[in-house]
């Protein structure tokens, strides 16, 4: 994907509307997905209005990976103003995105656009949609996950199987074994 040049962000709502989302490409002097951050969209305003203690996705262009993370805007957007806003210290949740490449049981497609992910433990993760799982997927199904956090990590990423059936639509925390042992 090409970024515009100056662009230090691009800033999106997990709504699970991949090409519907983005609030758009911003500029900022920060550096550290730790700290506060202040964010200027390009042009003339947002791309969408959105208010204050909105959570947000983050991928910081500027960083090697180009990781994101999950924000809460300070203030209120708009799209006729060219307002800074403020992103409020990250989330501790790692994100993820997951796919079912194997179409077996499914379509070969995404599943889950955003998702939180609990800590790497004896090749279990936990996953909670920030929107709804796309399609149902039978227990034990394969899906590769993919750990946008820290993408250049291959133990947060890779093949899992569903340890549960995945509902449609549903918002269920759901358990997933990686399928390599040790994590790799």
């Amino acid at each position: 994907m090409k970024f515009p040049p100056l662009a230090t962000h691009l800033v999106s709502l997990p709504d699970g509307k991949p090409q519907n989302n983005a609030l758009g490409f911003c500029t900022s002097t920060s550096r550290n997905p730790d700290a506060i951050a202040t964010l200027t969209p390009f042009g003339t305003g947002w791309a969408k209005r959105v208010w204050q203690g909105t959570k947000v996705v983050v991928k910081w262009l500027q960083l090697p990976g180009q990781p994101e993370f999950l924000h809460v805007l300070d203030g209120e957007t708009s799209t006729t103003m060219r307002l800074p806003r403020r992103l409020k210290q990250r989330e501790s949740l790692e994100l993820v995105t997951v796919a079912t490449p194997f179409a077996e049981h499914s379509p070969a497609d995404t599943l889950l656009y955003y998702g939180t992910t609990s800590i790497f433990a004896a090749n279990f993760v936990s996953i909670t949609p920030l929107g709804e799982w796309r399609y149902a997927l039978p227990a034990g199904s394969g899906v590769n996950v993919s750990n946008l956090s820290d993408p250049k990590n291959p133990i947060k990423s890779g093949v899992f199987a569903t340890q549960s059936a995945v509902i449609a639509r549903s918002r269920d925390s759901l358990r997933f074994l990686k399928d390599t042992p040790g994590g790799a």
